[in-house]
């Protein structure tokens, strides 16, 4: 291996070097160029795996979206038929009982409705669906 070795100098400040000691020691029996050119390893080839996670979160990020939006697709429209739904039978409801009250008891009726539209709002935004009046 040191037939592939070539000298360079490097200037680093005094309480680097005195670090890079320490390490040198514990980790690679004292051999201070033995330690910076594993450093080295490391750090170029952390800028390599830089380069490939983009392309691994592209990967990812596209199998997600395969695999997750025909599901949430279904989602949406099952929760898009419920408020239509929802909503019909509510003016459905208002309709039949406006047909069916008196003019003198409509007002009351129209109250009545919009009170639990309210009500019906509030249980639906509250997050431990508790109907606050």
């Amino acid at each position: 291996m040191s037939s592939n070795l070539v000298v360079m100098t490097l200037k680093i400040p005094k309480n680097k070097k005195e670090q890079l000691e320490k390490y040198a020691n514990k980790y690679h029996n004292g051999n201070i160029s033995m330690a910076i050119r594993k450093f080295i390893d490391k750090g170029l080839s952390i800028n390599s795996y830089r380069e490939e996670i983009s392309f691994l979160r592209e990967m990812i990020n596209e199998e997600l979206e395969s695999t997750i939006n025909p599901y949430m697709n279904r989602l949406i429209s099952i929760s898009s038929k419920g408020a239509i739904m929802s909503a019909s039978s509510h003016f459905t409801l208002a309709e039949t009982l406006a047909s069916l009250v008196e003019p003198k008891y409509r007002q009351a009726l129209e109250k009545t409705l919009v009170d639990g539209k309210k009500k019906g709002y509030v249980y639906i935004t509250n997050k431990d669906y508790k109907i606050e009046e």
